[in-house]
């Protein structure tokens, strides 16, 4: 066995460092667990879904390049809404990069509460600090890292150190359905060491920065073994199991956030603030130290590292799978899906009552009711969480007002937002996807149903923003030139950048498809309510097809926009977007075969790429190919070419219904699922990124993990798995 150090007590750099026991080293290389990704080749042999990287993500520093060490990030949740994320090279590039951010009113109502622990290590050969910032002024953070290898896993992140005379391992451990965070130390020397930690505390809103230190706002008194400190009705609590704790407040120098300065193309950073240090002195050998924070009112927990609240339950989510997806083979090869599934689904008040909801992305979104719906087959039908599933409907049928459930809620208060056109008709459908894979049959009074009946009833007879069903063809018609009410909703300083208002091709897809929903589940109680629904899908339909199908063969029309000047008062729009698709992915959609695979064919050739589907044909005089320079410009891109990888969803799905679900038809939607899948080895570690440049080379934007990208490709990856099945059986 090597010695725990060379004899000069200088670290070897560049590659797995060989004087770290092996106790202390992550197992294999990124690049050694790469060899389980299943090839093109032989995921198109077996008909099967792509197997994403392994959960467990293992960088060397010396074999992976630096700007992928400053680039790539990884996310830790915490179950209600509270959540930390970084950078595999622990170097803060966007104000959301923190070690706990709480959330106060689950899943809302989140400050930050502490951006990071600065640690010193002191040895016979010298004085290391590892923090590292880029700065505003002085640039980049230069000088040795000092860090030798990265570790991700679903309930925790590490990071190893070596300094000349001693080797560090840090983890970081979140707490579970509370605000606490912990940071466990394990200290290797030679000799005699001292590691000095100084948390950086920040307690502001977390889409917030504290651009100018007023350090009058922290009010600072000792614990028993810690320090809390107060700011604005907040109040953060960090102890230690070890060493002493000195008053000592310290501000850096605004720290210089890359990523939010590309977004916002303005100088953005901040300085952070420490009250003080703890210190601590060890003799050679192996050594454990932890230090614990949490938010108000919880209290810090030094054995949270020991706390295996969230491994039993990811156990029983994954045992729950296993069920679910019918084979535990299945559900292993699928793994990793399953874990980045759980981050998303939360708790929330509603009531007396504490309810699931789906957080639609981190790091900035809050529960969204269209996001929710549309990930929920995913998220928790495809995994057997079914109960939570029905928590997540009753959740937002509880807000229906007007026949609409919300579009979000608020990020501070019990407040809903209902300016959307298409989430309360994904309500339809959801809750058609939930009776089936439950085999529950809901009751007609019953508060599901209920909601699905004043969705119907608030849109066929008129409700907020100008919804409501024309008599004349059965269609739904929504907004104005000013409103943003489907998914493409992209508005800034009064410009709707995708103006998609009138008739729109996949909200009368969802109509139709929801009215049809409702009759199946209203059959057995309310037989006549359910033929007139059928009625109404029928003559819906008949119009969707003759208004919506292109002569050219190209599909769809996106939209019928008012026109006085236009035939019958409605123009066709002819732009080439994918929101056709869901016309033939839909379970009861309104589409004969052939205009099925005219859609498929031109959204095959126009839009689909290896990361998912373009909002805009390039061909297109709008298309915006780039997702970036400040928000107007990005706004003006995100609906108008930008990739969204969730879109591979009805994408597949359309390929497996047109293709009869046959080995080829799983074959081609295998293929182009896997480049998404692939994806989650890089960018956010186990994550799958909201959008993508439209042009190649494709940088990845937005929100760096997205429930709806991750939730179409499990439910995807099991729809495959479960034709390919029934296809064998």
């Amino acid at each position: 066995r090597p010695s725990p150090l060379s004899s000069a007590g200088a670290p070897t750099h560049r590659r797995p460092p060989s004087c770290w026991q092996q106790s202390l080293l992550g197992s294999a290389p990124r690049e050694d667990m790469a060899a389980s990704h299943t090839s093109s080749s032989a995921v198109a042999a077996a008909a099967q879904p792509p197997a994403p990287p392994p959960s467990r993500i293992v960088r060397d520093v010396g074999s992976t390049p630096r700007e992928r060490l400053d680039k790539d990030e990884w996310l830790l949740t915490t179950g209600h809404g509270g959540f930390a994320m970084g950078t595999l090279s622990n170097v803060p590039s966007r104000q959301y990069h923190n070690l706990l951010i709480g959330a106060t009113a689950p899943p809302v109502g989140r400050i930050a509460a502490v951006q990071g622990v600065e640690e010193t290590i002191t040895t016979a050969e010298g004085t290391t600090p590892l923090a590292r910032y880029n700065y505003q002024v002085g640039g980049a953070a230069s000088g040795p890292s000092h860090l030798v290898q990265f570790i991700r896993e679903p309930t925790c992140v590490t990071w190893v150190y070596e300094v000349p005379g001693a080797c560090l391992r840090k983890t970081l451990h979140l707490g579970w359905q509370s605000n606490k965070a912990a940071v466990r130390y394990i200290v290797e020397s030679k000799g005699p060491v001292t590691l000095a930690l100084r948390p950086r505390i920040k307690i502001v809103d977390f889409h917030h920065r504290l651009d100018d230190m007023d350090t009058s706002r922290f009010s600072v008194s000792k614990t028993g073994s810690g320090v809390r400190v107060d700011a604005e009705g907040q109040a953060v609590t960090v102890c230690c199991s070890a060493g002493e704790y000195r008053e000592d407040p310290h501000s850096t120098p605004p720290v210089d956030y890359a990523v939010s300065r590309t977004r916002e193309e303005k100088p953005v950073g901040e300085p952070l603030w420490s009250p003080g240090v703890f210190t601590m002195a060890f003799g050679a050998g192996l050594h454990v130290c932890t230090i614990a924070f949490a938010l108000a009112p919880d209290e810090p927990d030094l054995h949270l590292p020991e706390n295996q609240d969230r491994a039993q339950h990811l156990k029983q989510i994954h045992e729950q799978a296993s069920k679910a997806l019918g084979s535990r083979a299945l559900a292993v090869r699928l793994a990793p899906l399953i874990d980045a599934s759980d981050d998303y689904l939360v708790t929330r008040r509603v009531g007396e009552r504490s309810l699931k909801t789906v957080i639609a992305g981190y790091p900035w979104f809050a529960d969204w009711g269209r996001d929710t719906m549309i990930s929920m087959p995913g998220l928790m039908l495809a995994t057997g969480r079914l109960a939570d599933a029905r928590s997540c409907l009753e959740t937002f049928a509880s807000w229906v007002s007007e026949g609409m459930i919300p579009n979000r809620f608020d990020d501070n208060k019990a407040f809903a937002h209902y300016n959307t056109v298409d989430a309360s008709l994904w309500y339809l459908e959801a809750v058609r996807a939930y009776a089936e894979a439950s085999g529950e049959r809901l009751q007609a009074s019953g508060l599901l149903l209920d909601a699905a009946k004043q969705i119907v009833k608030g849109y066929e007879t008129g409700t907020r923003f100008g919804i409501a069903m024309d008599p004349a063809d059965g269609l739904i018609k929504a907004g104005d030139a000013n409103t943003q009410l489907t998914w493409m909703d992209a508005l800034r300083e009064g410009i709707a950048f995708t103006p998609r208002y009138g008739k729109c091709v996949e909200i009368n897809a969802l109509w139709i498809n929801g009215l049809r929903c409702v009759a199946e589940l209203l059959e057995g109680e309310e037989p006549r309510l359910a033929a007139q629904l059928r009625a109404q899908a029928a003559a819906s339909a008949a119009s969707f097809v003759a208004k919506f199908a292109r002569p050219d063969g190209l599909g769809l029309f996106d939209r019928l926009q008012p026109d006085e000047s236009a035939p019958g008062g409605w123009k066709a729009i002819a732009e080439i977007r994918p929101n056709q698709l869901f016309a033939v992915s839909l379970r009861h959609g309104p589409l004969e075969e052939a205009l099925q695979r005219a859609v498929l064919a031109v959204c095959r050739e126009r839009l689909l790429t290896p990361m998912g589907l373009r909002t805009l044909d390039p061909e297109d005089a709008s298309y915006r190919g780039r997702f970036k320079g400040d928000m107007m410009s990005r706004d003006a891109a995100y609906h108008n070419g930008t990739v969204w990888p969730w879109l591979i969803g009805p994408y597949c799905e359309a390929v497996l219904r047109v293709g009869g679900f046959s080995r080829a038809a799983r074959s081609e939607a295998s293929g182009a699922l896997e480049g998404i899948v692939a994806s989650m080895g890089s960018g956010c570690l186990g994550q799958i990124v909201e959008i993508l440049d439209g042009d190649e080379p494709r940088d990845e934007e937005g929100c760096n993990a997205q429930a709806w990208s991750v939730a179409e490709a499990l439910r995807i990856s099991a729809l495959i798995a479960s034709s390919a099945e029934a296809a064998l059986g």
